[in-house]
């Protein structure tokens, strides 16, 4: 398996460079009551210093509890509140339905957090603090509603008008105060010159050639282990944007450098499929379908914003999910807050507990220096201590040396702290390494986690 983790690493090819989002109110245009409006409530979870114990236990070859995962009903017993407080709950979200519109509530499947579906009407209702407005995002015709006051305070339930005595029983309200976190759009075309000028001395490889040079001889696996698997030996991809890939490209792609025929096996969220083809995702299904050989791939494809719980839910109750996954996509920490990135990293907990191992790339906009120069950027969720964050390198063409990526991410977090397993070699490079001036912490924070966790080939090869 070990040629098979590596076409993992080396499919997390470049998050799509972007510029900042911004959403602005369109104040001319009025919400009407029936307009849909879904939120999600994240109901206080419990036990969260067991789940992580045993997060890290269930993930190390030296516990006794290595590889013995957890079924969603044994992760849900461990985290949910009690049945009554979620009726508390639920209660209250539907006490008033029916006086603008109905109101439909769906548990998630750990009973963690709740989906609302309702419409603007019935959620004035809901919160008798806020009045909505129509939101638009910045060079796109994507529209929103939100609270008319935009603040970072998700998880402040007296704001939004929920009575005292539910505030115990709720740790954040997504989606009602705070616009969608966008995923990065892809700068790459059909015939883009991805090498600056002073990155033409850097080797391109084609997948062939990629195999050979990291001595990958893995060619597949026997076809009655296939036809048996259960999602242990199949792999998928993370999309969004509802990006598509062109199944006629990519046949053509493997019968050009001779690889097996290996289509997508099943795709996952197809509602609002994009009928062009997007190079990200031509990218990322061409080259783990080119190192894996015969192993089964899914694609999983998600909408217009990063919605990490949306993906954590989906891989968790789908039957047959492959248990290792590859993702591309992600976007700046500050276009998050504490009160979101908590919830999402106890998602990938969860998602460790059940077996799955998440990829995700660290990032292709360097350090990413915001706002002047004044502070280094890192990338979520590779930030997240609950994945495996995955850097790019590049060979030089003259020497054959490998090296870091120009583009590549890299950093610490400022709001996630360094985790127990990178005290010590991170805590060591902190020690002994020159860093540009700090002056108060404010630039970078190196009491943060880490990332990328590893590294490898990740620029230039032909799609």
């Amino acid at each position: 398996m070990k040629s098979f983790s590596f076409f993992l690493i080396c499919a997390l090819v470049g998050l799509s460079v972007a510029t900042k989002i911004q959403w602005t109110m369109v104040p001319e245009q009025p919400v009407e009551d029936d307009h849909p409006f879904n939120f999600k409530i994240v109901l206080d979870q419990q036990n969260l210093d067991t789940l992580e114990n045993l997060f890290w236990q269930i993930s190390d070859p030296k516990s006794p509890l290595f590889g013995k995962y957890l079924n969603n009903e044994q992760i849900a017993e461990l985290i949910s509140l009690p049945e009554a407080d979620i009726q508390k709950v639920e209660a209250y979200l539907k006490q008033d339905a029916g006086k603008a519109c109905d109101v439909k509530v769906d548990r998630s499947v750990h009973r963690d957090y709740l989906y609302v579906y309702t419409c603007a009407g019935q959620a004035k209702i809901i919160f008798p603090n806020l009045n909505f407005a129509v939101y638009e995002r910045s060079n796109s015709n994507q529209t929103v509603i939100r609270s008319s006051t935009l603040v970072d305070l998700a998880s402040n339930a007296f704001f939004l008008g929920v009575p005292h005595e539910l505030h115990h029983l709720i740790s954040g309200i997504h989606d009602v105060t705070d616009t969608p976190v966008p995923v990065k759009h892809a700068s790459s075309k059909p015939g883009f010159d991805p090498f600056l000028p002073w990155q033409k001395s850097d080797k391109e490889l084609t997948i062939t050639e990629m195999r050979d040079t990291f001595n990958v001889t893995f060619e597949g696996i026997d076809a009655e282990t296939l036809e048996k698997d259960d999602g242990q030996v199949r792999q998928g991809v993370v999309e969004f944007f509802h990006n598509n890939f062109s199944a006629k490209e990519l046949a053509a792609y493997q019968q050009k450098y001779g690889l097996p025929s290996n289509p997508i096996r099943k795709i996952i969220g197809t509602e609002n499929f994009s009928e062009e083809e997007s190079v990200e995702v031509s990218l990322d299904v061409q080259t783990i379908t080119g190192i894996s050989g015969n192993v089964h791939t899914w694609d999983f494809t998600f909408g217009d914003s990063l919605c990490w719980l949306d993906v954590v839910e989906t891989l968790t109750t789908t039957s047959g999910a492959p248990k290792v996954l590859s993702c591309s996509w992600g976007n700046w920490e500050t276009d998050y807050n504490e009160s979101k990135v908590a919830p999402v990293n106890t998602a990938f907990m969860k998602l460790g507990l059940a077996g799955f191992t998440f990829f995700i790339a660290a990032g292709d906009s360097g350090p990413s220096l915001q706002n002047n120069c004044k502070y280094y950027d890192p990338q979520f969720p590779a930030t997240s201590p609950y994945v495996v964050s995955v850097g790019g390198t590049k060979i030089d063409k003259a020497s054959g040396v490998e090296g870091a990526w120009f583009n590549s991410s890299g950093g610490f977090s400022f709001l996630v702290p360094r985790p127990k397993f990178q005290v010590e070699k991170v805590g060591h490079y902190v020690e002994n390494a020159k860093f540009p001036p700090n002056p108060e912490g404010k630039i970078y924070n190196t009491t943060g986690r880490g990332f990328p966790d590893v590294s490898a080939f990740g620029a230039y090869q032909p799609v």
